[in-house]
């Protein structure tokens, strides 16, 4: 049996996690990666807020991934959802809405250190229905899997925990609404593409590029909320519509040293600059998920 843990001291890893997960480009027939996504308001969202599906999985797989592959992905297909190399602790920020480590307390370190090979798909007269569910309802549907597959459990507390409030700046916001067909293959979910060019030494990333088409401000919350700022972002901008943008900003090592050739702004610089946004400090109740218990899978 795998007891549970604590995970106090992963602040930084999960961060870098989650970062990676908004980095990943995603390939397939309906290629979308389903973020953790923040409510607009003053709360974060919840892990048992009353997210659910009208179907569920009908076949679920569960495998180990191959050590020598190294690539991941994240597919939401046409009737269901394939996961590659995905370690557990990603699977429950994703299927919880989580953005932040500060969010999951008592996960073992096998969470994180294993890699799992996950396919789940619906029953063939459920694909219609599956096809119109929003992107909430397609992460809520990871629960039964980590409790059918993992014996996981957990319950909810809340903490006050410092965030950021993503808000209008002072002069106005420079989003252009999206010009994303609705007939795409991404407009279910939007389309976030990020990528990371690292020094010339390769030792550490110093600009990140992220392209939206057709996002919501709860979802540039969320993917702000993965970028290692150590705090939950919310969507306070009031902002509805779908926009297109792109965001570049520098690690904050490397907008800190003005001698680098790959200086830049730094992401809250950038945010303010580029999508006439702010991120604005200040302090609110935010769910976190306590684990209960948490086993090794049966594999299939």
């Amino acid at each position: 049996m795998r007891t549970t843990g604590s995970a106090r001291g992963k602040r930084l890893r999960l961060s870098a996690q989650a970062a990676v997960l908004a980095a990943m480009i995603i390939v397939g027939l309906s290629a979308h990666i389903f973020y953790g996504q923040t409510k607009s308001g003053s709360e974060a969202p919840s892990p048992s807020d009353g997210v659910s599906a009208p179907v569920q999985f009908d076949v679920v797989s569960v495998k180990m991934h191959p050590p020598d592959t190294k690539e991941s992905r994240m597919q939401l297909l046409p009737d269901g959802i394939r996961l590659s190399n995905l370690p557990v602790q990603d699977l429950i920020v994703q299927a919880y809405g989580l953005v932040l480590s500060d969010q999951i307390v008592g996960l073992p370190n096998w969470t994180n250190s294993e890699r799992f090979d996950i396919e789940a798909k619906v029953a063939g007269g459920d694909i219609a229905a599956f096809r119109t569910l929003t992107l909430d309802q397609v992460r809520s549907m990871g629960r039964p899997i980590l409790t059918d597959r993992f014996e996981f459990a957990a319950h909810e507390e809340k903490r006050v925990l410092p965030l950021y409030a993503l808000v209008v700046a002072k002069d106005g916001s420079k989003l252009k609404p999206s010009t994303l067909s609705t007939q795409d293959a991404n407009a279910r979910t939007g389309l976030i593409q990020m990528r990371h060019a690292s020094n010339a030494n390769g030792a550490t990333p110093a600009l990140n590029e992220l392209t939206a088409r057709g996002v919501t401000m709860d979802r540039l919350a969320s993917t702000l909320s993965q970028q290692g700022l150590g705090r939950v972002v919310l969507d306070n901008t009031g902002l509805t519509d779908r926009y297109d943008f792109k965001l570049t900003w520098a690690s904050e090592s490397v907008a800190a040293d003005t001698n680098s050739d790959a200086s830049g702004p730094s992401i809250f610089t950038a945010v303010s600059e580029q999508l006439g946004l702010k991120l604005e400090p200040k302090k609110g109740p935010v769910p976190v998920l306590v684990i209960d218990r948490i086993e090794a899978p049966s594999l299939n």
